[in-house]
Order: C-alpha cells, then structure tokens, then sequence
C-alpha cells in the first residue's frame, strides 16, 4: 500500500522559509509533474531509449550496491532503478510524485516477488526522511525536471539522509542552453536524430526547444553545475561521468566520521 503523499505536509528540504514567488514556481511545478506522469504511466516504459538505458546501468554499477543497504530512489517512475536495487539485495524506498507510478512500481516488484521495496508518493522537492537514515539516494532523469533552487535543496537533503560514507547518485541530462561548444554539439546531435524522424521528429523539435529554452518543464544544467551543488552541500569523491552526448552520472560520498 503507498504511503500518505507527504506533499501538503513535509517543509522544504532544508527546513528554510523561500520566497512567495519560489514557494508557488515550485508548487506550479510538481502540480505539472504530477499531472504530467500520472499520464505516462502507462506508456513511459516503452519509450525509454538506449541511451537512457545506458545510463540507468551506469547508475547503479557506481552506487557498488551490497545486500541489506538502505536506498532511496527519487522519481523512481515505474521503478527501473528501484527494481533493479532490490533484486541485488537492497531494501529500497521509491519515491515519486505520481501516486499512478509508484502503483505500476509496486505491481512489478509484486509480479517479481519482490518484497523489499516501498513506495512513497512525494514530490522529491517536499520529501522528508530521518537523518542519517540510508546508504544511498540515487536518482535517474528526475532531478532535471526541478527548478533550479529546488535541486540545490535537493542535494543538501540528501546529504542530510545519508549515513556517514553513504552516496548520492544522480544520471540525468546535463547540459547548458547553448553557452558552450559541448552543448552546441549536443543540441546539434538530437536535432539531427529527430529530424531524420519526418514530421513527428519536427514537432518533438519545436515541442523541445519551447520547453528547454523557456525552462518550462526542461531544466537541465550542466555536469560541473551539478558538482558545484554536491560540493557545497558537503560531498567528497566527486565523480562525473559521461554515458551519452546528453547524460552524465554524478557520484559524490558524505564523509566518513
């Protein structure tokens, strides 16, 4: 059974006062997220490409995952990574905004035999966890999706749940909006796939380049912005690695006491 959706009673992750406007920027978009993949839910599963298989891999080869770890999965859709956790023994906490995802979660992890897995319905921006609490918290094509401020709570949170020498995971997209070569190159790249595509390779063109340029649902930064929010929440042995043109996975470790 999912856990209470925490959204209407968890403060923010790092337990500080924001703004009016940032407090409603971040309410507007979990209201969109939600809305967005309780739609896919049944459907997202089967667009996930290569690459981002690719990806979801090297996620968990770097979390080095051991029987009996504590993990938390933020956005963990229909539980790709979540699922993939606990069949090497770990006991893992799925968290997303869409009660619908974590449902489709649960019914495979059921289907599997699957009984070290839970769901929590939360937007990853109002989640609260106990401190010191897990062994990892990882995350794959989630955390673009939040604003920018809320990424850098994010972080620091997640700091927070870590046990000493525990690790925070995230494979995302990670690029700019076009500032540097690498980016340009990137960008040029899936507009080259998509076209190739014909008219509904077009559309995706325009559909994309509205929401990355305005930050309407597309909110990627780069890797080395990343880096910058794990180090300043406190993480050491940052690691960045890059799996496709438009995917890293970022590694940082809480330090040991």
């Amino acid at each position: 059974m999912n856990q209470p959706d925490q959204s209407s009673s968890a403060s923010a992750p790092d337990g500080s006062g924001s703004s009016w406007g940032r407090r409603q920027g971040t309410n507007l978009s979990i209201r969109t997220q939600r809305r967005t993949w309780t739609r896919r839910a049944d459907t997202w599963d089967r667009h996930n490409d290569a690459g981002m298989t690719k990806v979801a891999a090297k996620a968990i080869e770097m979390a080095e995952v051991r029987p009996g770890m504590v993990c938390v999965d933020l956005g963990c859709g229909g539980g790709r990574l979540a699922l993939a956790l606990a069949r090497l023994g770990a006991s893992v906490i799925g968290v997303d905004v869409s009660a619908a995802m974590v449902e489709r979660m649960q019914a495979q992890a059921k289907d599997e035999g699957i009984e070290n897995v839970s769901g929590v319905v939360s937007p990853i921006e109002r989640l609260n966890l106990p401190e010191a609490s897990v062994d990892l918290v990882i995350s794959n094509y989630a955390l673009h999706h939040l604003l920018d401020p809320d990424k850098a709570k994010v972080v620091t949170a997640a700091y927070g749940w870590l046990k000493p020498g525990g690790v925070l995971i995230n494979s995302d997209m990670m690029l700019g909006r076009g500032a540097s070569s690498d980016d340009r190159k990137v960008i040029a790249s899936k507009i080259k796939v998509m076209a190739k595509k014909g008219i509904p390779g077009y559309w995706r063109i325009l559909k994309n380049a509205g929401r990355y340029l305005f930050r309407l649902r597309e909110r990627p930064i780069t890797p080395e912005a990343w880096m910058r929010l794990y180090q300043a929440a406190g993480f050491e042995a940052l690691e960045s690695v890059n799996v496709v043109s438009e995917a890293n996975v970022v590694k940082g470790v809480k330090p040991a006491r």
